[in-house]
């Protein structure tokens, strides 16, 4: 998995052997990819203007396609809880796994959680436990603000556990809070190309990663059987065993204070990556649905 974030692959000519083991990751790197991240990384929001509330469920559909007929292969949940008042925290949960027929051919059981508070949307715990195949890896963080850095372990099989540091600045999260603080930006002074930039901790390195708004699109969701005007956006990617690094990942966010992603798509070294919501409950506003 640590491949998806290999700055130093900048070539890759096959898929190696584990390439399936990584989808799954794609589809949770792509959820927590930016809709806009801002340089000025130092969000104040009260709880009552949050983008989300509290026991929020979304649901997406992890596919996949090596060929013009995209699979749904398993599903992402992502739970919102608040698990303190003083100051206040928040929870956040996702569970990624196969369905049962494709269990058969590749199981999948991932989870995710993180915790940050409000009203800064600030990382103070991530870990991950992922169970694809035969691969299997943990990775825990506690974040230290105090002295700018992250106390950082990872788990690998049949291999003792490997502590270390990384070093933050006001613009790294984890990829779950990071999915959430991006929700609560304002996007109305956004014009066509505009860049935004964000920073991710994830395995053994801090990532930059940008993204271009591409403008505003309607959607048609099928899950919710109604067409959605959306905000449209492409991520950049980083080169390794999933992605060559010149793929774009393309997003569609609901064009309202809630700025849920509702469909993203992308190329992979063998095929594409589709997420795409399903379900969703106790959303905090309506969405924007064309009437």
């Amino acid at each position: 998995m640590k491949y998806l974030l290999n700055i130093g692959k900048s070539e890759v000519t096959k898929p190696s052997p584990g390439w399936r083991r990584r989808v799954f990751f794609a589809i949770i790197l792509l959820l927590s990819s930016p809709a806009g991240a801002q340089e000025l990384c130092k969000m104040q929001i009260d709880e009552s203007n949050l983008a989300f509330n509290n026991r929020e469920s979304l649901v997406y559909a992890a596919s996949y396609s090596w060929g013009p007929i995209f699979l749904d292969v398993g599903e992402v949940i992502l739970k919102a809880d608040k698990s303190r008042m003083f100051p206040v925290e928040f929870h956040i949960t996702a569970n990624a796994k196969t369905y049962k027929f494709y269990d058969k051919f590749f199981k999948v059981r991932d989870f995710y959680e993180a915790k940050f508070t409000v009203p800064n949307v600030r990382s103070v715990y991530f870990h991950r436990d992922i169970n694809e195949g035969d691969y299997s890896i943990k990775n825990t963080y506690n974040f230290d603000w105090a002295n700018n850095k992250v106390n950082a372990v990872i788990e690998k099989r049949q291999r003792p556990p490997r502590q270390f540091e990384l070093t933050l600045n006001d613009c790294t999260l984890d990829v779950i809070t990071y999915f959430y603080y991006l929700r609560n930006l304002d996007f109305e002074d956004a014009y066509p190309d505009k860049i935004y930039s964000l920073s991710i901790v994830l395995d053994d390195g801090v990532y930059n990663i940008k993204c271009r708004y591409l403008g505003k699109e309607q959607k048609k969701v099928k899950a919710l059987k109604a067409t959605v005007n959306c905000l449209k956006f492409a991520v950049e990617v980083i080169a390794g065993s999933v992605f060559t690094g010149d793929e774009k990942i393309t997003l569609w966010v609901s064009d309202d204070k809630n700025h849920v992603p509702l469909e993203l798509e992308s190329p992979i070294i063998v095929g594409k990556v589709r997420g795409r919501l399903l379900s969703h409950e106790n959303l905090k506003y309506p969405l924007n649905i064309v009437k």
